[in-house]
């Protein structure tokens, strides 16, 4: 495996295709009607094949009321968390790389609709996962773009 093809598998989006529904921070949540912080961002999904973003260990698969079935995974300094889902692959302390299957969107928990719920912390702060990716996938291009 060269360099080029290891970076290349560093960084990979939660779902095939990313359409925003609901972005991070503050906004009119849908089923409460409250303004509240949205410590994520949802995404629309149609029984999709969710991925892990970067290699980690699974931190956490658990049911809550509002999140419904999650999957956490923990990278380091960095953590993701996948919500709203009808089917996972994972188990508390498997090894899980960049790319892989690790569950299925679903409705659980307190939606209005399938979707897939997924936010990114830095040290257990929450950050906005979309400008996170963004950021490591430019930094991942320009990466190779000097080798």
């Amino acid at each position: 495996m060269t360099r080029l093809m290891f970076l290349a598998w560093l960084v990979f989006l939660p779902l095939k295709h990313i359409y925003l529904t609901s972005p991070y921070g503050y906004r009119v949540h849908p089923v409460t009607g409250q303004y509240k912080f949205h410590a994520g961002i949802d995404l629309r999904a149609s029984h999709d094949t969710v991925f892990a973003i970067m290699d980690g260990i699974v931190s956490g698969v658990d049911y809550n009321p509002l999140l419904g079935t999650y999957i956490r995974l923990d990278h380091g300094e960095y953590q993701s968390c996948y919500g709203h889902l009808s089917q996972v692959f994972v188990l508390p302390g498997d090894t899980v790389f960049a790319g892989n299957a690790i569950a299925i969107t679903g409705s659980s928990g307190r939606v209005t609709g399938e979707h897939l719920h997924f936010s990114v912390s830095y040290h257990h702060q929450n950050i906005n996962p979309l400008e996170f990716l963004y950021r490591l996938i430019n930094q991942s291009q320009n990466y190779e773009r000097k080798l």
